[in-house]
């Protein structure tokens, strides 16, 4: 039975392209008792309603719930309804990914961020952002934004260094909560947290990510490639999980801070998912993310075909997640190759990048319009400018001449893009509603 929650908490059962309140006492109860982090990260997928009739006109399936938590496809959808319907002059700033420091205790191989990270040293001499201009930038983003109908944006830290490295993180975090009303999300190692750090997430952040160079000892050092005599393990990682998910509990917010940790496909972490899903169950985290990378420069993706052992124990993973004590899984969509090409061809470039409006890049003070190294180091074609901090300075930097053209040329000059996802369901959600004669009379649900 597939059932949609409605504003009020009301419940409804999905049958048939309509929907009808349910009457069932039980289900209500059980949609109802799950946590705000529960209701986001179990969401099936979004579907747009016809008020008057309740008929389903759309459902999408592929919402990729971590990938947008704490905020969820729902908010982006009604973002879109609300821009469509002109109640806001352009669409928010609806998550920012920030890279603020840009020095790494690892060496990681595959790393992606290195020639970006080196190019930003000598040509924008950026290698860390001061804290009186970044506090003044987060406050006008939170301004933009609440202007557009976004009353909190998802504030990820991650990225080109390690983020435990940067010397105000604390404060950057407790800053952006409490004064900006910004929703944290932090993404590193964890490898250099240091216990003030750790009580500011547990305490203000709603999404702790860490990130596994390899899911045992041996794979964790070969891939972590760490040149320093106190190197840190894959055990350190586990421990550090367990060490927040211990002080989650003591701020009482297991209801709203997910706790994860994210790894890449690697021949050597074969047999060891189920090991490592089971580990972060029994240590109480909510997540384990396997991911698919780039495949590694001058190979052929033919050399890593994903063996059989590993397809089964994907699968099984999948399947039973839960049994391992995790609210939430993601493995590869297609277990065939352990690496994977990202071209994008003709066919599938969406009309416009609406992931440099609504998911812009805060690299130190610039504010550029995709993560690719390829466009940072174009700067003159990705740089939307450079942030001061300065009150309705955005109006200007996001919206003037040079904005427009950079975010008109970006669909047709991609090669690859990290943000497809982002802009095929965008790009449907708004096509979908210039369907829609009377755009009062739709409104969007989750499933579940």
């Amino acid at each position: 039975m597939q059932l949609v929650l409605g504003d009020e908490n009301e419940v409804y059962e999905l049958a048939s392209l309509k929907i009808k309140e349910t009457e069932n006492k039980y289900i209500k109860k059980g949609i109802n008792d799950l946590s705000e982090k529960e209701k986001k990260i179990k969401a099936k997928s979004l579907v747009l309603v016809y008020k008057k009739t309740n008929r389903v006109i759309l459902e999408l399936n592929m919402i990729q719930n971590q990938h947008y938590y704490p905020l969820s496809i729902l908010d982006y959808a009604r973002i879109m309804k609300k821009y469509m319907k002109k109640e806001i002059p352009s669409l928010p700033i609806m998550s920012l990914d920030s890279h603020d420091y840009n020095f790494c205790d690892f060496n990681c191989k595959d790393c992606l961020a290195i020639d970006t990270r080196q190019w930003a040293q000598k040509n924008l001499g950026y290698t860390t952002y001061d804290i009186e201009t970044y506090e003044k930038t987060l406050k006008e983003i939170s301004r933009y934004s609440q202007k557009r109908g976004l009353d909190s944006v998802r504030f990820e830290m991650s990225g080109e260094g390690n983020p435990d490295m940067y010397p105000h993180r604390a404060r950057i975090i407790e800053y952006a909560a409490t004064k900006c009303n910004m929703k944290c999300v932090y993404v590193s190692s964890g490898s250099m947290l240091d216990e003030k750090t750790i009580d500011a997430l547990c305490k203000y952040a709603y999404y702790i990510r860490i990130s596994l160079p390899g899911i045992n000892n041996e794979s964790y050092s070969l891939y972590s490639n760490q040149v320093s005599d106190n190197k840190f393990t894959y055990d350190d990682a586990m421990n550090l999980i367990e060490k927040l998910v211990k002080k989650r509990k003591e701020y009482n917010r297991e209801d709203k801070l997910m706790i994860g940790a994210r790894a890449c496909m690697r021949p050597e972490n074969e047999g060891y998912y189920i090991k490592t899903a089971k580990k972060l169950g029994e240590i109480g985290a909510d997540s384990f993310q396997i991911v698919k990378i780039l495949i590694p420069l001058g190979d052929k993706i033919e050399k890593y075909r994903i063996p059989q052992e590993t397809v089964d124990e994907l699968t099984h993973l999948h399947k039973n997640y839960e049994d391992y004590g995790l609210m939430h899984i993601q493995t590869p969509h297609k277990l065939d190759y352990m690496y994977y090409h990202r071209e994008l061809e003709d066919l599938t470039k969406p009309s416009q990048c609406y992931s440099s409006l609504v998911s812009p890049i805060l690299y130190g003070p610039n504010l550029v319009i995709c993560t690719h190294w390829e466009k940072i180091k174009d700067i003159n074609n990705s740089h939307y400018g450079k942030m001061r901090g300065n009150i309705n300075e955005l109006e200007d930097i996001m919206h003037n001449e040079h904005a427009n053209y950079i975010r008109n040329i970006v669909p047709k000059n991609c090669s690859s893009c990290c943000s497809i996802f982002d802009n095929q369901v965008l790009e449907m959600i708004k096509a979908q509603l210039v369907l829609v004669d009377d755009l009062d009379d739709v409104e969007f649900y989750l499933t579940y």
